[in-house]
């Protein structure tokens, strides 16, 4: 792939997602780092909503980590490739819930971003997302 003309190989990275929820606000903190190197970030990034000025229907469906890998897709150089993504499952789904697969894969095709992904071709040719999707319920 090139980067401002310089060519360059594809690297891997994944985003981890962490929450909080509190009484008045909901904040999502996400970082992406090199799966080459003993963690180094290569985005950081946090929301803090406050929930009586909230569409809730954003966090209900996983949009706004959507709209997160979007904004580390645009700051990030394009040889660096999105394998996995880890989400801490909320405790409370009715305000706070992962995407969904389909929902991410649907993400990245309509953002035009199959480029970030690692993909492969099903028998009829269409490409499929191989990024990996984990989430885990935290206790605490």
């Amino acid at each position: 792939m090139k980067y401002k003309g310089v060519e360059k190989e594809m690297e891997l990275f994944k985003v981890r997602f962490i929450n909080k929820i509190r009484p008045d606000t909901i904040e999502i903190r996400y970082r992406a780092v090199l799966e080459s190197h003993a963690s180094e970030t290569i985005f950081e990034g946090s929301q803090l909503f406050h929930r009586d000025f909230l569409k809730p229907q954003l966090l209900k469906t996983g949009e706004v980590a959507l709209r997160a890998i979007g904004n580390i897709f645009s700051a990030i150089p394009d040889n660096l490739v999105l394998d996995q993504l880890s989400f801490e499952q909320s405790h409370d789904r009715s305000v706070l819930e992962v995407p969904s697969k389909s929902s991410f894969d649907q993400f990245i095709i309509n953002q035009n971003q199959l480029d970030r992904v690692q993909t492969h071709q099903n028998k009829d040719g269409k490409a499929i997302i191989d990024t990996k999707m984990i989430t885990e319920l935290r206790i605490g």
